[in-house]
C-alpha cells in the first residue's frame, strides 16, 4: 500500500511540473523601473528559463527578473 501511495505522489508532481499555463515575468532595472512580460502556455521550468533570459547585468546597469507566483 504504501508503495502506491508513493508512486501516486512522484506520478502527481511529475503531472504538475509537465502543466502549461500563463506566466508572468516581473523584470526590475537599476533605476527601479518596472516591467512585466507575459509568457504563454509554458511549463514552469519553460517559462523559469525565459524569464531568466530577461536578465543583464553589464556595465550600463543591470535587470533582474523573476517569475511571478499567483
Amino acid at each position: 500500500m504504501k508503495k502506491w501511495i508513493l508512486m501516486l505522489g512522484v506520478v502527481g508532481g511529475l503531472m504538475l511540473t509537465s502543466c502549461t499555463k500563463n506566466w508572468t515575468c516581473k523584470c526590475t532595472d537599476n533605476n527601479d523601473n518596472t516591467e512585466y512580460y507575459e509568457i504563454p502556455e509554458a511549463t514552469l521550468n519553460d517559462a523559469d528559463n525565459t524569464c531568466e533570459s530577461y536578465q543583464y547585468n553589464n556595465a550600463f546597469g543591470y535587470n533582474n527578473c523573476s517569475l511571478m507566483v499567483d
